[in-house]
């Protein structure tokens, strides 16, 4: 027998809306985002879900530069939320998030 799903509560909206806040309102320009953290072109692709190419536009000069677009820009500012918000998180939640990866990782059916 499957567990019923849930009706998200005002208080998960809440905290939903607060992870999406960036996203609207705060989108994040490249080069701020390189002035906070060390990362590679290869890890900006990944982070904005684009080609390895369109982020090397994005340093190239001429006609050939191109500009991240607004969505690149919202992934970036999410990332950016995401990783400040991890380092001031107290470690018992950090412990609790491994303990779930760990008990998910042996009952993949689940």
């Amino acid at each position: 027998m499957g567990i019923a799903p849930k009706i998200p509560t005002q208080r998960h909206w809440d905290v939903l809306n607060s992870y999406l806040q960036p996203l609207k309102d705060y989108p994040m320009e490249l080069d701020e985002f390189l002035r906070h953290w060390d990362v590679s072109r290869e890890e900006l692709a990944f982070i904005c879900d684009c080609s390895l190419t369109t982020v090397n536009h994005w340093f190239s000069q001429g006609v050939d530069q191109r500009i991240p677009s607004e969505k690149h820009k919202q992934r970036l500012a999410l990332a950016h939320h995401i990783w400040t918000a991890i380092q001031t998180e107290p470690e018992y939640l950090q412990k609790l998030r491994d303990v779930y990866h760990q008990k998910r990782r042996r009952n993949p059916a689940k």
